[in-house]
């Protein structure tokens, strides 16, 4: 029976085998014929044949290992059970290769070794050394390291189990006597290990011992990522304690490997085990050493013993964020604005954002998408060339949301077949605004409309996007949705280049695998014209592709050509960069790539705009086939790459503290700069860099700009304005211009409590969230004009109840000790600087309410008794002098 039950486990052990097998070789050939669809199977073939090998070779490494141990234990034991033996061996084995299969890009990154030229200040080793050479030492001593301890559990458990008890005697118990003739006292037994035993056990002992010298050895590069000391990086303690701790370490750790490989001539386990204590107590007291001289030594006199590390750890950090180059120029503030310097600007003052991207969003779903099932994901903000004139734009792409269609339409054919793809897109620019307080739109409507030839799009299907996800099927018996048309639907045939033709039954089969999809595998409306569609979202896309770069967070829409594509930022980052700063888990960071995906064909090219990194240099040797140099990218897609929001925010992060050179102004943190903060709706949150069109000082020209001020920390003034060039003649040039320590330039926050503090300003909206709405300001943005600053903010109105309309209302403009806030951007304009927009504005009211309204104060006052008059007629059941008082209302706060 037991016989019965031990076959039919192995028969089913078998069978689960032989079914995991087919699983993972499914998904192979899957992700095989994938990565052949787009031109990338070296890729794959360097990544799953860089797994095998490193999987193999551990695997051989520990079996080998361990096998010769297991025979070691044959000539010194019996062994009963082989079998036992050989399947723990077995799986110890696979664990340690599917492991080592992991570190794939780590046996890589060191073949293909990519000198920085540029070395630490202690070891003199090149940076390279410790991004690429170090890490590959490391996952050698761990995977050594688990090797011999499994070969020494093995070891010690087999000859345990195989020595006999050696009875020892009878250890007395006072007091007692035993009854039944029983010897008083219990017997003591000792377990003893054969001689032979022994000597196994302190051989493999001492070969650890060597693993852990040569660890300790290299541990010595770890204190360049210390923390112990006044910065990131090795101190005082680190370099005059720990290293040399850790060198100690390794001669006494080599000392007793010494010992223990003489246990069979000398049979002393004691020195060995001495040996051992030591090397604890050492280890032990040297940090307490260390610990002790931080506390009692460096602290009290920290500046003078750790300046010459605080400045490495000034140069290193500054070069590992891509910092040392910033241009830094003095900005001496001027307030001698006039109209003339606005209207010689005009580039600049008609790229004004008037559009928080945040209402924009919001109005466009309700005005553009038409469908339940379509949606807006975000809003890109991009520059394009539109009639001659340089034109800053605000895009979003249209995408299909599978979730949002009707729970009884969420069937798998609807899903797979039939709703595959979003289309077309929206863009308005940023300046503009209609008559009813809506966003002017460029680009609309389904399919897309526009009057300008450079916004044209021929082919706006969106088979890849930011939300679109899950695998489809093209070109199968079933009726693809194209678009709405009325209340009927236009129907479509997929011609794009993407896709695993599903040509035969075993590609079905293998893909029915892959997706866990039975449906694919027996649908009839699958033919073999049939394409599956893999990975549609972009950044899983990407991801999939180049798994080793990471992806900035924010991709944006690019027409081109008539045709749609996202760009994508791509880093190169580590968090082995000796003496810098770390900043969210990295500390150092190139934006070496642009990825381009075309959102119809799926196709994905990787562009490398930064060839002076060494990371990318390394990745390029790698995988030679899968970047492309930055000169091959289409010329209408170069004109709109920008800078990465993602990373310049890090890199104000990191110069907000090392733009102070000087380690005694660093140490005492004297001048540490922060971003400030904004109100949006009623909240305060921080102000995000934005971009814009503007002249640097002494510039010939506009260019594109990401910026974003700065104030001191603990203090809400301006003290500077940090800029990134998007242009590519000039891509990635970064400028900070400082103001004046001794001049008042006021920073957002003191704007905002300007306008908190504007009683003509705080009655409106004090009277307009009164009636039922909702004031939304938008995003204050700084625009550093001529030797000036112009502070502009945009004010909106939404209905409190669900699904309203956001709506330009005002815009907000300071300037100096003036602001304003008025229907247009050249209205608030003509009022800082002349005063005479405020006039057009009262005669208007005086035509529309027959009362001339000099100042705001008076329309409020008016204002507030029609709201009275018209509270008191609801009260008493007059609807219609309720109705009236109303429209008199809105003639009064300007509505139609």
């Amino acid at each position: 029976m037991n016989g019965g039950n031990i076959v039919k486990n192995n028969i089913l052990g078998f069978i689960i085998l032989i079914v995991a097998a087919l699983f993972i070789a499914a998904g192979l050939y899957a992700d095989w014929l994938w990565f052949d669809s787009l031109s990338y199977l070296s890729v794959f073939k360097t990544v799953l044949f860089s797994k095998i090998i490193m999987g193999i070779t551990a695997f051989l490494a520990f079996f080998s290992f361990l096998w010769l141990n297991f025979i070691i234990l044959k000539r010194r034991i019996k062994v009963s059970n082989q079998r036992i033996y050989f399947s723990v061996m077995a799986a110890v084995s696979v664990i340690a290769g599917i492991v080592s299969s992991s570190y794939w890009f780590t046996a890589l990154r060191f073949l293909d070794f990519t000198g920085f030229g540029f070395v630490d200040p202690v070891f003199r080793n090149d940076i390279g050394f410790y991004i690429f050479v170090l890490p590959f030492y490391n996952f050698v001593l761990m995977l050594l390291f688990f090797m011999l301890i499994a070969a020494i559990i093995m070891a010690a458990v087999s000859y345990a189990f195989s020595s006999k008890p050696k009875k020892m005697g009878r250890e007395e118990v006072p007091g007692q006597n035993m009854p039944f003739g029983f010897e008083p006292g219990f017997p003591k037994i000792k377990m003893e290990f054969p001689k032979k035993g022994k000597a196994h056990l302190a051989y493999l002992s001492g070969i650890l011992l060597l693993v852990a010298a040569a660890f300790f050895y290299l541990k010595r590069y770890s204190v360049l990522a210390s923390a112990r000391g006044a910065v990131y990086g090795a101190g005082y303690t680190d370099i005059h304690i720990i290293i040399p701790l850790y060198f100690i370490l390794a001669i006494i750790s080599l000392a007793t490997a010494l010992i223990a490989f003489s246990y069979s001539y000398m049979q002393n386990a004691k020195l060995v085990i001495i040996g051992m204590v030591v090397l604890l107590v050492a280890l032990l007291g040297g940090n307490f050493v260390a610990g002790i001289v931080q506390l009692l030594y460096v602290e009290p006199n920290e500046f003078n013993l750790e300046e010459p590390y605080i400045k490495q750890n000034i140069k290193h950090t500054l070069f590992a964020y891509g910092l040392t180059e910033v241009n830094a120029r003095d900005f001496p503030v001027a307030y001698n604005l006039t109209l003339d310097d606005i209207r010689n600007n005009p580039t600049t003052i008609n790229s004004v954002r008037l559009w928080d991207w945040r209402p924009l969003l919001t109005t466009s779903k309700q005005i553009q998408l038409f469908r339940t099932y379509y949606d807006f994901v975000d809003v890109d903000v991009d520059r394009y060339i539109i009639d001659g004139e340089l034109r800053q734009l605000m895009l979003s792409p249209r995408e299909l949301d599978q979730k949002q269609l009707d729970r009884k339409a969420q069937t798998w054919v609807n899903q797979k077949f039939v709703y595959t793809h979003g289309y077309g897109i929206v863009a308005s620019p940023v300046n503009v605004v209609t008559q009813e307080g809506l966003p002017e739109l460029f680009v609309k409507d389904i399919p897309p409309k526009t009057a300008y030839e450079e916004l044209e799009v021929s082919q706006p299907r969106i088979y890849f996007g930011e939300k679109t996800d899950g695998f489809v099927v093209v070109n199968t018996k079933a009726k693809e949705f194209d678009y709405p048309l009325g209340n009927e639907n236009v129907f479509a045939t997929y011609e794009g280049r993407d896709g695993v033709q599903l040509s035969n039954m075993l590609r079905k089969t293998v893909f029915s695998i892959k997706l866990a999809s039975l449906n694919l595998l027996v649908s009839s409306a699958v033919t073999d014209e049939s394409k599956v569609l893999l990975r549609r979202n972009i950044i899983d896309r990407i991801k999939t592709i180049a798994p080793f770069l990471e992806y900035d967070t924010d991709p944006y829409i690019v027409i081109n050509d008539g045709r749609l594509f996202w760009i994508i930022d791509a880093y190169t980052t580590t968090n082995k960069f000796p003496y810098s700063e770390s900043v969210f888990g990295l500390n150092y960071v190139r934006n070496a790539v642009k990825v381009v995906v075309d959102v119809y064909n799926g196709d994905v090219n990787f562009y490398i705009i930064d060839k002076e990194d060494p990371l990318i240099k390394n990745y390029a040797k790698i995988f030679p086939s899968l970047f492309k140099d930055f000169k091959e990218m289409p010329l209408g897609l170069k004109e709109h790459i920008r800078y990465p929001e993602d990373l310049f925010k890090v890199q104000t992060r990191i110069y907000g503290t090392y733009h102070m050179k000087d380690p005694q102004v660093f140490y005492n943190k004297e001048d540490v700069w922060r971003t400030p903060m904004e109100v949006f709706e009623s909240n305060q949150i921080e102000l995000s860099p934005y971009y814009i069109i503007m002249k640097l000082p002494d510039a010939d020209k506009e260019g594109f700009f990401l910026i974003i001020p700065l104030i001191p920390r603990g203090k809400e003034n301006m003290i500077a304005w940090f800029t990134a060039n998007s242009d590519p003649e000039n891509y990635g040039k970064l400028e900070v211009f400082e103001l004046s320590k001794q001049e008042l330039t006021f920073g957002p926050m003191q704007i905002e409590a300007r306008i908190n503090q504007d009683t003509e300003i705080s009655q409106l909206f004090t009277l307009w969230n009164q009636q039922g709405s909702e004031v939304i300001r938008g995003n204050l943005i700084v625009i550093p004009i001529e030797k000036s600053f112009l502070y502009i903010e945009p004010v909106y109105l939404k209905a409190s109840a669900t699904g309203a309309l956001p709506q330009f209302k005002r815009v907000i403009v300071a300037y100096d000790d003036k602001v304003t806030m008025q229907e247009t951007l050249e209205d608030a304009l003509n009022v800082v600087f002349s005063g005479k927009a405020m006039q057009k504005q009262s005669e208007k009211i005086r035509q529309e309410t027959g009362k001339v309204l000099v100042t705001l104060e008076e329309k409020f006052a008016k204002a507030s008794q029609l709201y009275e008059e018209a509270q008191a007629a609801l009260q008493q059941g007059d609807f219609a002098a309720y109705a009236n008082k109303i429209e008199e209302l809105g003639k009064v706060l300007g509505k139609d």
